[in-house]
């Protein structure tokens, strides 16, 4: 698939969540967080990613164990890749405080990631200052090379 059909097939599944709400623990098109998401997007590209870890996702659960995020991250199979080489469809992930990863993005071409927000809903954001500052990370589904 060239990056120009790629761009625009991520376009048209980007359009199914402009009005999906933010939820805590959401995993559907009624409500979803970012991990949620990002479990649905990948899914219209054939990637099944798992919805947790086959424990509670609690509102505290990165105070309990900070490490999770990156633990399950590890299992997918995937490449890390660098952040000067992000490219559509890359998974990108965040620390908003703390040092603790608790979020996460699709990039949906080389400069621009969506991402759920709980003020903003499904937004798209710039990878500059704020976000880049805050990235911890990005991976390369090995299924879409």
């Amino acid at each position: 698939m060239s990056e120009d059909n790629r761009i625009e097939d991520i376009q048209k599944v980007l359009e199914q969540y402009k009005e999906v709400p933010f939820l805590h623990n959401g995993r559907t098109i009624k409500g979803m967080d970012c991990l949620g998401f990002v479990v649905h997007f990948y899914g219209n590209f054939g990637i099944r990613l798992p919805e947790n870890d086959g424990d509670a996702i609690t509102k505290d659960w990165y105070v309990l164990d900070p490490q999770r995020y990156i633990r399950s991250l590890r299992k997918l199979n995937a490449v890390q890749v660098s952040l000067d080489d992000l490219q559509a469809l890359d998974l990108v992930y965040f620390s908003i405080s703390k040092g603790i990863i608790t979020h996460t993005g699709v990039m949906i071409n080389d400069k621009q990631f969506a991402h759920m927000s709980p003020k903003n809903n499904c937004m798209i954001s710039k990878m500059e200052r704020h976000w880049r500052a805050r990235c911890r990370g990005a991976i390369r589904f090995m299924e879409l090379v």
